[in-house]
């Protein structure tokens, strides 16, 4: 006698699948295409919806809770007017690898058969526009047409978010909402997020595997100063664990670059600073560049996290590592990847390195010495200042270094923040979120919104950086971290316009002013009024318009506690800009005019 599959709804796969990856907060905009599917997540037990003030926003917020959570993170836009706002943000994760679901509701299958004129179209009919255009910034689509197909379709568009940590696209006509599925899918395990820890014994090698080993071993074991640079993917995929591990077993040393920035505990005495060419501080680019293996962990090779590629590495003394290949020297090993390679490494290794010199022992610890010297002083802010002195950034980004605590998570804006905070040595956990390769003005102001959900998650402090130009492109977001009741510390830098801007091209020209607004009032501003049934959670704002009065609010424990929402606006002179910005400024002025 068989029995009968249990069915559910489309919607109710969908968000049971939601539930089971811990994707809980789902951030977008309601619209009348995706509104019956809202229903499910208003009405799920584990899910709650953030709501957004514009789909762009809620983009940035997606990407910036799966930074901080390791999880795959959702957006729910509708069909034409909404998924085109957001996908500058897509983008983004696209380009930085950040597993994002995005689910668009769309028309019912029977309207988009009649080549309807609908609302939210271009109004000729063609209803494919849309998904052609994500098709481009997304690493999988789904379109359902149909409810016998819809189950795999849904899985297919989630494991390849999950495995290869990129935004998915998915499609959600009205008449499937409700349509009817097999339930009996759901008791098979999606894959594991590739962005999580791996878990689990290692699988036998390959083949390849092994070779690949041995050949990495002897070089190690030929080299007298092998080094590990640790970017982008090694927090992408996971592995900060198996690289620090490799670190602690073989006692080398390790750099990052601006894109692996606080993937590894700063405050470990191997730690050696941040290498991005001709953009670090000089005594660290030395020592990277003379190494006789660099061991170079998830590399993105874009140009503000290399100094527009100014570094002067041998490629034959590289080994790079990847979640798909590892190439050594200028050979190319396929499907070989860092997430089974570098804990077979670290033990391999670690036998090697008991029989090595001790760091004390270096024969360039001079060298280790007087770099580490040069990275402590162009960290350490100075205490000495004038009654009434101005704010710089070479003063306050080693300042403010000193008020973050471990676990923190710190995200800085494109522009002078993501620059001023490379020389900053961070605290134990503390974890960096910036957008280096996609670099979208605003980015950090809607990110913060997903971060700080996440960080409570976590219960870690959130803290952003922010321009007063870049503020203006995301501020409605401040609304939204009100309504949930969160408490990031928000810096917000009053420089008079977009500083990076000017420093690369038009340092007094109009286009690069932006409005002056009354920061202060923001708070006030984006609380809801007295007779609203929201809460009005309470919130401060303060001003530091010179050196004493930064120091005042920097000292002041009521604000590190971060128990309520508060913003911090830093003025600083029109024309500064952080030591590493002006350099990495030139550099793109020059590539430019090539």
């Amino acid at each position: 006698m068989s029995s009968t599959p249990k069915q559910i709804e489309i919607a109710e796969y969908i968000v049971a699948r939601l539930a089971q990856l811990g994707s809980t907060p789902i951030f977008g905009v309601p619209g009348d295409f995706n509104l019956a599917f809202l229903d499910y997540i208003e009405k799920h037990p584990q899910l709650y919806w953030v709501g957004n003030a514009n789909e762009l926003n809620a983009s940035y917020a997606a990407d910036g809770y799966s930074r901080v959570t390791k999880k795959l993170a959702v957006l729910i836009t509708t069909q034409g007017v909404g998924e085109l706002s957001a996908i500058n943000g897509i983008a983004g994760c696209m380009a930085e690898r950040i597993p994002v679901l995005h689910i668009v509701g769309v028309a019912s299958t029977k309207l988009q058969a009649k080549h309807a004129i609908l609302h939210h179209t271009l109004g000729d009919g063609r209803f494919s526009v849309f998904t052609a255009i994500s098709r481009e910034v997304t690493a999988a689509q789904a379109y359902l047409t149909t409810a016998e197909s819809a189950a795999h379709e849904i899985d297919r568009v989630l494991s390849v978010a999950l495995t290869q940590c990129r935004p998915t696209y998915l499609t959600l006509p009205t008449d499937l909402v409700q349509a009817k599925v097999n339930a009996d899918r759901l008791e098979k395990p999606l894959p594991a997020p590739a962005a999580a820890p791996r878990k689990g014994p290692l699988p036998a090698p390959s083949d390849a595997e092994a070779y690949v080993v041995e050949e990495i071993t002897k070089r190690f074991e030929a080299a007298k100063d092998p080094i590990v640079l640790v970017d982008a993917c090694t927090q992408r995929f996971g592995v900060e664990g198996d690289v620090q591990d490799l670190v602690e077993k073989t006692g080398i040393r390790f750099y990052v670059t601006p894109m692996g920035k606080g993937a590894l505990n700063e405050s470990h005495p191997n730690y050696g600073g941040v290498y991005m060419g001709e953009v670090s501080i000089p005594e660290i680019k030395d020592l990277v560049e003379a190494s006789d293996l660099i061991m170079n962990v998830g590399a993105i090779k874009s140009d503000f996290n290399t100094g527009s590629w100014s570094g002067r590495i041998l490629q034959e003394r590289v080994v790079e590592f990847h979640s798909d290949f590892t190439q050594i020297g200028y050979a190319h090993f396929p499907d070989v990847t860092f997430k089974t390679l570098l804990p077979r490494l670290a033990e391999r290794l670690a036998k090697i390195a008991a029989n090595r010199p001790k760091p004390e022992e270096w024969h360039k610890k001079k060298e280790v010495k007087q770099a580490n010297e040069a990275r402590i002083d162009v960290g350490t802010a100075k205490p000495e200042h004038k009654e009434g002195e101005a704010i710089t950034h070479e003063y306050f980004w080693p300042r403010v270094g000193k008020f973050f605590k471990e676990n923190d998570i710190i995200i800085t804006e494109t522009g002078t923040s993501e620059f001023g905070i490379l020389d900053v040595t961070f605290p134990e956990g503390a974890k960096s979120l910036s957008q280096v390769l996609w670099g979208s003005i605003g980015w950090a102001g809607g990110s913060v919104l997903g971060a700080a959900l996440g960080s409570r998650e976590q219960k870690r402090r959130t803290i952003l950086f922010i321009g007063d130009g870049s503020l203006q492109l995301t501020v409605q977001e401040i609304a939204t971290l009100v309504r949930h009741q969160l408490t990031p510390i928000l810096f917000v830098i009053s420089n008079d316009g977009y500083e990076i801007e000017r420093k690369i091209h038009g340092e007094t020209a109009k286009y690069n002013d932006v409005s002056h607004i009354d920061h202060q009032l923001l708070l006030d501003t984006f609380s809801p009024p007295a007779h609203s049934y929201q809460p009005k959670p309470p919130h401060k704002s303060y001003a530091a318009r010179n050196k004493a009065e930064l120091e005042d609010l920097l000292n002041n424990s009521e604000i590190a506690k971060a128990d309520q929402l508060q913003l911090i606006e830093v003025f600083m002179p029109r024309g500064d800009a952080p030591r590493a910005l002006k350099l990495q400024a030139e550099m793109s002025a020059r590539a430019n005019a090539a």
